[in-house]
């Protein structure tokens, strides 16, 4: 008499048996999911500085990047950190220097009508902000002192491998579930849970901000009343899909 016994079974939820060389053995295809309200929103802007020389389009993109960071600051319960990318420096001349080739590449002298007027500095910047309830005025804020392309975005958890720990239980024990059923259908008895894996080769999570330090100014400043913006994002969800394999008991 074969000692392995084959247990097939084939349903919606993914649960199917899997026999071993020696021992007969369930397998099932585990899923849990965890929903949780964001706790970090993403606000992505550009900063701007005009001069006549490039020294001067500097400094005013310096003053204009310090007065987002004290008008934001000025809200005291927010929390945040601000983060500066790629820093641009044009040169700016006339609308009759194109000329004939119209190609914004061709090099031109720096005379007549494609003398150098001025010069514009860009800086892309963003903010990490907690809680997400204020994200929306501190957006106002940042447009108000002079930032442009305010973009409210990509909002998160400050500690996304607790919801993936708690997704990973939920999984095994929704294929404890399906395993029970199948043992339950098939007349025998659901032994130790034996193997574990990821079908997608492993969890991998990186390091993920746990606290968001408040690095914004918080002077007192005199200023006009922030417009509220009340904001209701979306829940978080995190899936975790797990294979689990149990002995049959004897």
């Amino acid at each position: 008499m074969m000692l392995g016994v084959l247990l097939g079974v084939l349903a919606a939820n993914g649960a199917m048996a899997q026999d071993k060389s020696d021992d007969a053995t369930i397998q099932v295809l585990g899923v849990g999911t965890v929903e949780e309200a964001p706790t970090i929103a993403h606000i992505s802007f550009k900063l701007r500085g005009e001069g006549k020389g490039s020294d001067d389009a500097l400094r005013a993109l310096v003053a204009r990047k310090e007065a987002v960071a004290r008008d934001m600051g000025a809200l005291a319960e927010a929390k945040f950190r601000l983060e500066t990318g790629d820093v641009e420096i044009h040169e700016v001349r006339g609308r009759d220097c194109r000329g004939a080739s119209q190609d914004e590449d061709t090099p031109r002298l720096s005379t007549g009508a494609c003398a150098v007027l001025g010069y514009v500095a860009t800086m892309e910047a963003s903010v990490d902000v907690s809680p997400v309830a204020l994200a929306g005025t501190l957006s106002g804020l940042a447009s108000r002192a002079g930032a442009s392309e305010v973009r409210l975005s990509r909002f998160r958890t400050a500690d996304p491998r607790a919801a993936q720990q708690r997704a990973m239980a939920a999984a095994v024990a929704n294929g404890q579930e399906q395993a029970l059923a199948i043992a339950a259908a098939s007349g025998a008895k659901l032994g130790r849970l034996v193997r574990v894996s990821d079908p997608n080769g492993g969890y991998v999570i990186g390091e993920q901000l746990q606290r968001i330090a408040a690095t914004g100014s918080r002077r007192n400043v005199t200023m006009d009343a922030p417009v509220a913006v009340e904001i209701a994002p979306q829940a978080i969800t995190t899936t975790a899909r797990l294979v689990l394999v149990y002995e049959i008991a004897r």
